[in-house]
């Protein structure tokens, strides 16, 4: 596998940049506020990171960053990969705000400030002579993410429905080829100012959904016990309860992963680095058996 261009480090470097700049302005704003202390920012913001850090959340910057350094043999400029780097924490945080049944107070605070600074990262660093352009692609790409928990609640009444497995599998299929959608603007983005054309920056997007539906699938895999505990069914905790033991649960997983392909021009330029990012693990069989235990507990 060709070396990473763009590590999840270098994210991490780009939001703390942002948090060093805030807590600076907020230690600045101390003698104007009529009270002790301040509401430290900081701290919130650093969730983020913590998250990322933890793999709680996942990083997209980094699979497209490494996409385009391999497909056009140069790094992505520093500004578009700020712009990524601020959509990446607004789309986890809209996530947590979508999922969060009742937030605490602190929750709300920790959620809002992140919403509101990654914002003005991406505001700051979008493209001035390509603006239209990209806040049309901006608008796209929030009316189809807010779609996703439609999708994911309607896809998951249907698997619940249906009384055959290839039945179950098509419409697991089906949702994760719609989540996977969320990484459509860290794609498009960049191919603005890159003068890519258009059907190549359609292979990017296409390979770069394929990694995304696979990546998916693994994290709902390691996400189980999380995910059930927080009241979040998943596909992968579906085919969980459904599956008759660990080897046929296994064979559903590789039929859904086996439904997303990399084009051939994609493998050739760029598919080790997204298979290494998918995240396979390396044992699936002893996972899948902790998984399914975990499934059948919150059954009982």
């Amino acid at each position: 596998m060709a070396e990473l261009s763009v590590g999840d480090d270098e994210i991490y470097r780009i939001y703390r940049d942002l948090i060093e700049d805030i807590s600076i302005r907020e230690e600045k704003h101390r003698d104007e506020i009529p009270i002790e202390g301040t509401a430290e920012l900081p701290t919130h913001l650093d969730d983020i990171v913590n998250d990322w850090e933890t793999g709680r959340k996942s990083l997209r910057t980094v699979p497209v960053a490494n996409v385009y350094a391999e497909e056009f043999e140069r790094s992505l400029e520093e500004s578009v990969l700020r712009t990524l780097t601020g959509l990446d924490a607004t789309v986890n945080v809209l996530d947590d705000i979508i999922d969060s049944q009742s937030p605490t107070p602190e929750s709300r605070v920790r959620l809002t400030v992140n919403a509101a600074f990654s914002s003005v990262l991406v505001a700051e660093n979008l493209p001035t002579e390509n603006r239209d352009q990209a806040n049309d692609l901006l608008r796209q790409y929030f009316t189809a993410l807010f779609q996703i928990p439609l999708v994911e609640r309607r896809l998951f009444d249907e698997m619940k429905a249906v009384a055959s497995d290839p039945e179950r599998e098509a419409a697991a299929v089906k949702s994760y080829s719609y989540r996977a959608r969320d990484i459509d603007i860290f794609a498009r983005l960049p191919a603005i100012s890159s003068g890519v054309e258009p059907d190549t920056e359609q292979r990017l997007v296409q390979d770069l959904r394929t990694y995304r539906a696979r990546r998916l699938l693994f994290k709902d895999i390691y996400d189980v016990p999380r995910d059930l505990s927080d009241g979040d069914i998943t596909p992968i905790i579906h085919v969980l309860r459904n599956g008759r033991s660990v080897d046929e649960t296994v064979e559903t997983i590789e039929r859904i992963y086996a439904e997303f392909e990399y084009t051939n021009k994609g493998i050739q330029q760029y598919g080790s680095i997204l298979k290494h990012l998918e995240g396979i693990p390396s044992d699936i069989n002893t996972l899948l058996q902790g998984a399914k235990r975990t499934v059948m507990e919150y059954s009982d």
